[in-house]
């Protein structure tokens, strides 16, 4: 029998260790219900802690397993529903009645696992993607499906039913790459990315990064683009940044056709 969401997390929060400077965060979510958890502040955050992943997953937040069909056959996650972004094709109401069928609603937060050893950026291309169809509460874990495993993955709830999605456009986070102008943005190539990792496939801490950024001339003031294959990867961490960051779409850099 399934418990009431405020059990579950209390429950999570009673018996896993967490850092103190996620003690507020935490502690905030108990007792609250998944739809209305606001302190996360999906706004501006593209990237959750492995705390904020495990609290959100134990409160009932919708998990979505973003790896690929041979990864998730390797090491399946019970109740996650399986999407990548190249899945989202064709119509919008096509589109709308796949993530309603896996239980996505617009506002209902949901969990992207990646891995960032076996296919750095599939996450972080479902959350650009997602947010471009008009999500406005999904992230990616940092150290992805690996970094939860490690500090425990809580138990996910298969989703209440069918969501509730609606295609709603937003296209803040990308540029057609036949407008794009070089003297309006910078261009970042995402081999970059490699540099801003760990070793064990973590963030870098936001220091370490804006003195990365620097080397390439970027500072707090630029107006970034991002190309390449893990572009979306990139442009999504420099947003969680507090960059101003979008992905060039289009031609050979089309990531789904919700761009």
């Amino acid at each position: 029998m399934l418990q009431p969401k405020s059990l579950i997390i209390a429950g999570f929060l009673a018996i896993t260790p967490i850092a103190v400077g996620a003690v507020t965060t935490l502690t905030g979510l108990a007792g609250m219900p998944a739809a209305a958890i606001d302190v996360i502040g999906f706004e501006r955050k593209w990237l959750l802690s492995v705390d904020e992943a495990r609290a959100l997953i134990a409160s009932g937040a919708l998990v979505v397993d973003a790896r690929n069909a041979e990864l998730r056959a390797r090491s399946p996650i019970r109740n996650a529903a399986p999407l990548q972004a190249n899945e989202l094709a064709g119509t919008d109401a096509d589109i709308a009645a796949r993530l309603q069928s896996l239980g996505l609603s617009n506002d209902e937060p949901a969990v992207i696992l990646g891995d960032p050893a076996h296919g750095l950026g599939e996450d972080a291309a479902l959350v650009l993607a997602l947010r471009s169809l008009g999500h406005g509460r999904v992230a990616m874990v940092d150290g992805g499906l690996p970094a939860l495993l490690a500090a425990g993955l809580p138990t996910v709830q298969a989703p209440f039913g069918a969501g509730t999605f609606a295609v709603a456009r937003n296209d803040s986070w990308s540029l057609d790459a036949a407008r794009v102008k070089p003297r309006d943005f910078q261009l970042l190539e995402s081999d970059l990315s490699a540099d801003l990792l760990t070793p064990d496939g973590r963030l870098k801490t936001a220091d370490q990064i804006a003195a990365i950024l620097a080397g390439q001339g970027i500072d707090r003031d630029s107006r970034i683009a991002t190309a390449g294959r893990r572009s979306a990867w990139l442009a999504a961490i420099l947003l969680d940044q507090g960059y101003d960051a979008r992905q060039i779409v289009g031609g050979e850099l089309a990531l789904t056709a919700a761009n």
